[in-house]
């Protein structure tokens, strides 16, 4: 039986071990997983910032292209971790059977989990400086503020890697991931002002996106590659902070029982 305490997110020795394994693996296959997670927003920001960004005029008072840039980072940082843990977080739990062997091991739950989680806020850290690198050649950071991205890049892979973790841990099969990407990373996509404001939505359709993690992570990572700040960023940088810590919680309960049976 796996005690309940053993399921609490800690950190340790432990976790650094999980976080070791996850990196030599990805170590093995970086080329394609930077191709499959780079590559989508590379190529929404080419087509769309410079293809339709000349129909365009301005929005928000800056280029269309720089304004989608940075929320496409944040697209970036959320795609690689929730994929990543998604799909190999099932793979983990239920056909190579690695999360079985790790806690056969002197390794808890809440270390695995914990370590899923450095690994995730690394991977998102990574992809996302790559993104920056292109956006700052591109001449789109605009602010020395920049600077800062790595601490709400590192935030964003615990914010989207915890209800990844969850939703692989319930899982049954590969199909019913794409539901959580069908029903909610899509949306989330599309509607968190990556590609236009939300103010001229309907008050409950703004309602329901202010929820959203990633429209969050969207206003900080914009506020800090253009250098535009106003107060509602101490808002959503408690809300991502809320989210992350709540987040983490979310497939300790699940996972424990999964690993335990």
């Amino acid at each position: 039986m796996i005690k309940e305490a053993e399921t609490v997110p800690g950190w340790s020795w432990g976790a650094l071990m999980v976080f070791r394994r996850n990196f030599l693996a990805w170590s093995k296959y970086y080329k394609s997983s930077v191709i499959m997670n780079f590559g989508e927003p590379l190529t929404n920001l080419l087509a769309l910032g410079f293809g339709l960004g000349t129909y365009v005029a301005k929005m928000s008072g800056v280029p269309f292209v720089a304004f989608i840039g940075p929320g496409l980072l944040a697209v970036t940082a959320m795609n690689a971790v929730t994929f990543d843990m998604a799909f190999e977080g099932y793979d983990r739990l239920n056909e190579n059977g690695i999360y079985q062997a790790m806690i056969t091991a002197p390794l808890t739950v809440g270390q695995l989990i914990m370590g899923e989680y450095l690994w995730e806020s690394v991977r998102s850290l990574l992809y996302g400086t790559v993104f920056i690198v292109v956006l700052t050649a591109l001449g789109l950071v605009k602010s020395w503020w920049a600077l800062m991205l790595p601490f709400p890049l590192m935030v964003t892979g615990v914010m989207f890697a915890a209800p990844a973790l969850w939703v692989a841990s319930r899982a049954k099969n590969h199909e019913q991931l794409f539901y959580y990407f069908t029903l909610f990373i899509t949306p989330m996509y599309l509607f968190s002002g990556v590609f236009f404001p939300i103010t001229h939505l309907p008050g409950i359709v703004r309602d329901v996106i202010v929820m959203t993690p990633l429209f969050h992570v969207v206003n900080i990572v914009r506020a800090l590659v253009l250098g535009h700040f106003y107060r509602g960023l101490l808002w959503d940088g408690a809300w991502m902070l809320v989210y992350a810590g709540l987040f983490a919680l979310m497939p300790v309960h699940v996972l424990g029982q999964r690993l335990a049976e």
